[in-house]
């Protein structure tokens, strides 16, 4: 298996500084590993080095993609004579939340899911929920007034904000429940190929049921206790764009490398 991660915009040779200590890790480990130019995929250029062999699996590192570019982006690993571990169905199951939501969905919060230009206010305010977590169906506000509303005018305002400062609502609008968790509980899990691994050592029970229902080859899966002590599914992500988060990096990349 190669690892493809995305080099330093200024450097080529290098890798976007973010991910730099992984690639050292990972090569100290003997992984075979390539650097390409993340902002040339747009272009349709792709020209990882060292080049992909034919028939290798190959896994991703890096940034996110959009669905459509990240189908090009498997399209074009296929043309070099690679085959990607994560393809284009598996990416979209784990990164939208719509896709993994009505197998997870009494796992976690209540979700309804808005198209994109819809009467937002109308649809919100039939919900008569307490409160409403905003996000698109990947990613949550991230300015100041952050993803949790009180009202459904306070909704919309969030569906706005995420407009104005990322340019696009990737898939949709998803309006979740709110839910109350215990402070510092939340804890992300890896799933490679069946298998879970923990950032410590427990795997909480929830993590099993999870891959009873979500096949797919790699995957995080965040989770959180509630108030009253029961354990939540936060979110699920496509594993190749999901942060390590607390993760030790020995422990992460020895996971990768159980991978090939």
């Amino acid at each position: 298996m190669r690892i493809l991660y995305p080099c330093n915009p200024l450097e080529s040779q290098e890798p976007d500084q973010p991910f730099t200590d992984e690639f050292v890790a990972v090569q100290q480990l003997g992984i075979p590993i390539s650097l390409f130019a993340y902002d040339d995929l747009s272009f349709g250029d792709f020209k990882p080095r060292p080049r992909i062999e034919s028939g290798e699996a190959v896994l991703y590192r890096g940034w996110m993609f959009n669905l459509t570019t990240y189908q090009n982006f498997t399209a074009l690993i296929g043309k070099r004579g690679g085959i990607p571990v994560t393809s284009a169905a598996d990416y979209a199951h784990c990164h939208h939340l719509n896709q993994w939501y009505s197998a997870c969905a009494d796992l976690t919060p209540e979700t309804v899911f808005l198209g994109t230009g819809s009467n937002y206010l109308e649809q919100i305010s039939n919900l008569n929920w307490d409160a409403y977590f905003i996000k698109d169906f990947v990613k949550s506000n991230t300015d100041a007034q952050g993803s949790v509303a009180n009202t459904p005018e306070q909704a919309v305002n969030i569906i706005h904000l995420i407009e104005q400062y990322r340019g696009e609502l990737e898939g949709g609008v998803a309006v979740r429940r709110v839910e109350h968790f215990q402070p510092q509980s939340e804890q992300r899990y890896f799933v490679v190929n069946g298998t879970a691994y923990s950032p410590t050592s427990g795997i909480p029970a929830i993590i099993e049921t999870v891959i009873q229902r979500i096949d797919a080859p790699f995957y995080s899966v965040d989770v959180a206790q509630t108030l009253e002590g029961q354990e939540r599914i936060v979110e699920l992500g496509d594993g190749q764009v999901s942060e390590r988060k607390m993760w030790p990096l020995d422990r992460f990349v020895k996971m990768l490398a159980h991978m090939g």
